[in-house]
């Protein structure tokens, strides 16, 4: 009697193809890399502490536990954030699997499991390569040890297909897109003071002073102001008034409301208070700002 064995074949969703370099950096908060781009993928994780990545044009902050990949000819560079003295590990491979293309633009926040796997590839991989030179780990040129235990490549081979297997199976991410850093007059800010911007704005038709914006940011006042001084050559409420009067002049040219609408709107205390500071601001009177207007 023949048995009808059926043989099934594996699936090979993710087939790394080489390993170009892996390193673990203990790095200064004002570490700064020009950066590089290359026909293979990288992936950046930071272990502690925080760093600005930057992905073509996107810059974004990568955060402690969190882990981002660079496609292939990608431009990419790391720099410190001046306050965090950053974790980071790196690993570059090469991998043509087309399921790659879902880890394009994402930001991954590891949990418990997918920790304890990243930290298993990384010591597998150490245990089998190094740097040539340990010193300057971003010249990118490996080596296999001699001492290297049994198998230890195919192990970080297999263990870094089960990781990306793993983190594939992951629906928490984060577009890159959604951590793009705030630009003010062509200057990056951090997110401290985005957060204080973003407060602002959220409150441009109201009244804020320092101690309120303070208090629900969950900041003491003197942080809150040194925070904000680092970025921005202007006080919190000097900033908060302009933002007002953009306002106020794009309303104007709406033309949906009169003069003392919109300075009820904006929660000034008079129609008279408002002008003045618009002219302040302006050097023009609402009506002559209107008038101004191009048709």
């Amino acid at each position: 009697m023949k048995d009808d064995f059926v043989k099934i074949k594996f699936e090979n969703i993710f087939r790394i193809d080489s390993i170009i370099t892996v390193f673990y950096m203990e790095l200064s908060k004002d570490f700064s890399y020009g950066g590089e781009k290359h026909d293979f993928w990288e992936m950046v994780y930071i272990d502690k502490g925080e760093m600005l990545c930057t992905a073509d044009t996107n810059t974004f902050t990568l955060k402690s536990g969190e882990l981002t990949f660079h496609k292939p000819d990608e431009f990419h560079n790391l720099k410190g954030n001046g306050k965090d003295a950053p974790d980071v590990t790196i690993l570059t491979f090469e991998c043509k699997s087309r399921a790659m293309k879902d880890f394009e633009g994402k930001i991954f926040q590891l949990d418990a499991e997918e920790k304890a796997l990243i930290s298993m590839l990384f010591e597998e991989a150490l245990s089998c390569y190094k740097m040539e030179d340990e010193y300057n780990p971003l010249l990118q040129k490996m080596i296999k040890l001699d001492s290297a235990p049994y198998g230890s490549s195919q192990m970080t081979k297999n263990l870094l297909e089960i990781f990306l297997i793993k983190l594939k199976r992951n629906k928490d991410s984060l577009t890159k897109e959604s951590r793009t850093r705030l630009l003010i007059n062509g200057v990056s800010v951090s997110y401290e003071v985005e957060e204080i911007i973003s407060y602002l704005k959220n409150n441009i038709y109201g009244k804020v002073t320092i101690d309120g914006v303070a208090f629900a940011l969950g900041k003491s006042t003197a942080t809150l102001k040194k925070q904000f001084s680092l970025s921005m050559n202007t006080g919190i409420i000097d900033y908060y008034n302009a933002l007002k009067i953009n306002e106020a002049k794009k309303l104007i040219r709406e033309g949906k409301y009169n003069f003392q609408e919109i300075s009820n709107m904006l929660s000034y205390d008079t129609p008279q208070y408002f002008s003045k500071c618009f002219k302040d601001r302006t050097r023009l009177t609402p009506g002559q700002y209107k008038k101004s207007i191009m048709k």
